[in-house]
């Protein structure tokens, strides 16, 4: 019995050690530095958890920018475009400009017989002749309206699809935004309960030493401290998670983001 009242003793006394390396309330884990003060937060933290008006225009136009989707529904609006003008500009490849040039009187051109021998006359001079042919079927001709139309209308399309992607993109990220924001609260919260379970565990520790707590209650600290610490480490993780996730869909750190004016 007095073998084990030893070994607990020293378990306490190495406790304690731990406690005196490690401040009471915790550094903030994460980049964020969650658990400082307001007046050591950045601007970029305040603007990020205090003013979502200002924060989540800024990270939506980030993730619409890198979005992959919307990069390739632009790409296809651009060869919509390329192909409206195609299709406008088609009836020209049935539009034939030739020209000619010839020399004698206008008898002479006019005729245009090879077996008749040119008469050379005093009017003799060169002649220019110019025309413009349109060798377009009908068909073509007719249907012409109705495929611009139809690139119009394939253009109002993507115009539709870049839009719904967009709003899906916002969704997304108002979505991860308040992740962060609930994760930034649960930490908070286990960080409390951290530094109770602390202030605790050493007032147990002091009061067993001096024989005003039993062992089981000197235990039962030492276990809700060890709990706290646990639940503290995982609301960082998820934390962490959180903000990762946001920054993937955005492209860029949160704190890049909101450091431009």
């Amino acid at each position: 019995m007095l073998l084990c009242l030893l070994v607990l003793l020293l378990c306490a006394g190495r406790f304690a050690a731990a406690q005196g390396a490690r401040p009471a309330a915790g550094p903030a884990p994460g980049r964020a530095g969650l658990t400082e003060p307001e007046a050591g937060r950045a601007a970029w933290e305040i603007r990020f958890f205090d003013q979502p008006e200002l924060t989540l225009p800024v990270l939506v136009a980030a993730a619409v920018r890198h979005s992959a989707e919307v990069k390739a529904l632009e790409a296809e609006r651009a060869v919509t475009r390329e192909d409206l003008q195609i299709a406008r500009k088609a009836i020209l490849g049935s539009v034939v400009l030739t020209n000619s040039l010839g020399y004698g009187n206008i008898a002479n051109v006019a005729l245009a017989d090879p077996s008749v021998v040119p008469v050379r006359t005093d009017n003799s001079a060169r002649h220019y002749a110019t025309s413009l042919n349109l060798n377009l079927p009908l068909d073509r001709l007719a249907s012409r309206p109705n495929q611009i139309a139809r690139q119009k209308l394939q253009g109002q399309r993507l115009e539709y699809l870049a839009q719904s992607r967009r709003d899906a993109v916002r969704q997304r990220v108002i979505d991860l935004y308040q992740a962060v924001l609930l994760a930034h609260r649960v930490l908070g919260l286990r960080q409390q309960s951290y530094v109770n379970a602390s202030l605790n565990a050493q007032l147990a520790e002091k009061q067993f030493r001096t024989g005003e707590a039993t062992l089981a209650d000197l235990s039962l600290m030492q276990d809700r401290f060890i709990n706290a610490s646990i639940d503290r480490e995982s609301a960082a993780s998820s934390y962490t998670t959180a903000l990762l996730l946001l920054e993937e869909v955005t492209g860029a750190k949160v704190a890049d983001l909101l450091a431009q004016p």
